[in-house]
């Protein structure tokens, strides 16, 4: 290869890298976005995911004009556009979905009725903490805060109470020691 054919092809290898770079940092800023945006969906509830959520708690079977006549009278919070707020995410094709704030329709949801804990006072639970130990202990008080339940635990050999402990950290003491 002669000079001008190695400066012609470093030149042009320059410039694919200069392409690439700016590849890269699109690619870079739409990832931060769909993770932004993945963050942020978990904050909402679909119309589809209201009626699957009150059937698995309470096995009512609601159907999307109640939700819509709920939406309309403004029960379950601001009405946002899924397609809309939510671009970078990969939605179904086909007609708009809405969604409502989780925080707003869980509340309207647990004073209709449709949402209720998933312990009961007296129920025997598993907390599971961070530490080897598992704590056993007895519900004696739920709450709905924010979206999501808390609950008060008393430990079962003692009268230590458990303050604030999310659901999503609770399981049917019976149930899981019969896995073990």
């Amino acid at each position: 290869m002669n000079r001008k054919d190695l400066e012609a092809l470093l030149k042009k290898t320059e410039e694919k890298i200069k392409e690439q770079q700016m590849l890269l940092k699109d690619l870079s800023k739409r990832l931060e976005a769909l993770e932004e945006q993945e963050k942020e969906r978990k904050n909402y509830i679909s119309s589809k995911e209201i009626i699957n959520l009150v059937f698995r708690k309470i096995g009512k079977t609601l159907n999307m004009s109640t939700i819509k006549r709920w939406a309309d009278e403004g029960y379950l919070g601001e009405v946002i556009d899924e397609k809309e707020k939510f671009w970078a995410l990969r939605s179904k094709q086909g007609k708009k979905r809405f969604l409502y704030p989780k925080v707003d329709t869980f509340h309207f949801l647990y004073e209709k009725g449709y949402l209720l804990p998933e312990f009961d006072v007296l129920d025997r639970v598993l907390v599971k903490v961070p530490s080897d130990e598992a704590v056993i202990g007895i519900v004696i008080d739920a709450y709905l805060h924010k979206g999501q339940f808390f609950y008060t635990i008393q430990r079962e050999g003692s009268f230590e109470q458990l303050n604030d402990v999310k659901e999503s950290n609770l399981a049917n003491a019976a149930e899981e020691l019969m896995n073990q």
